[in-house]
């Protein structure tokens, strides 16, 4: 069966820059050693990318497009129900299931680096906009900081199960995919509109250099 083109790449790098920045945030934010100036910095570039995948989620490529994938809770059970039946329904992009897990990822990790930006350790490190807020404020937004990541990990390997699932039982090779971006089903191919992704960069890395700037 011929390949079809579902995720372009800056679908792809931008998934693949979220794993490599995610994984940074957490080792250095649990290990022992000072690595919290680096923390800061994955953390800035994390924020960078999720704010340029959401925009090419309205602007991007046909299978890029929360509204091409997003869908009702409806369909979402009936999704979950033919998939505990053994007879999933088969998407060329993400399935109800999978989308749900896209959108649930990319919110919480939004909330992760968006508290970040307001916390501190009290003795060198401040986040940007940590003297924005009352210091009550501040207490609350690190604590949602300190306790998400596990939410956030529990997610993550939820979604690896998924992934494994979809390889080792439904023959899908969605690992290939990612990696590649082609799918051997029959569908549209995806086409990368050149403005959507010059404007979703822009904003993306407009946003990094203006954290870049201010003072930790």
């Amino acid at each position: 069966m011929k390949s079809t083109l579902v995720w372009d790449w800056p679908v792809r790098l931008s998934h693949w820059l979220m794993v490599v920045l995610f994984t940074g945030l957490i080792i250095t934010g649990k290990a022992e050693e000072d690595y919290l100036q680096f923390h800061f910095y994955f953390g800035y570039g994390l924020s960078s990318v999720i704010i340029a995948r959401v925009l090419y989620g309205f602007y991007g490529s046909r299978y890029a497009l929360f509204g091409q994938f997003v869908r009702g809770p409806k369909r979402v059970w009936y999704f979950a129900k033919s998939l505990l039946q053994g007879q999933p329904k088969s998407y060329l992009g993400h399935n109800p299931l999978g989308a749900l897990m896209v959108v649930a990822l990319l919110t919480l990790l939004s909330v992760q680096w968006g508290t970040g930006l307001f916390s501190s350790d009290d003795i060198f490190w401040f986040g940007p906009f940590n003297g924005l807020v009352s210091e009550e404020v501040s207490s609350v937004l690190v604590s949602i900081h300190r306790f998400l990541p596990n939410w956030l990990l529990g997610l993550v390997a939820m979604h690896v199960l998924a992934v494994l699932y979809h390889e080792v039982h439904l023959k899908e090779r969605l690992i290939d995919a990612m990696v590649r971006g082609r799918k051997k089903q029959v569908g549209l191919s995806a086409t990368t509109p050149r403005w959507g992704v010059i404007f979703s960069l822009l904003m993306g890395l407009s946003w990094l250099a203006a954290l870049w700037m201010m003072p930790i």
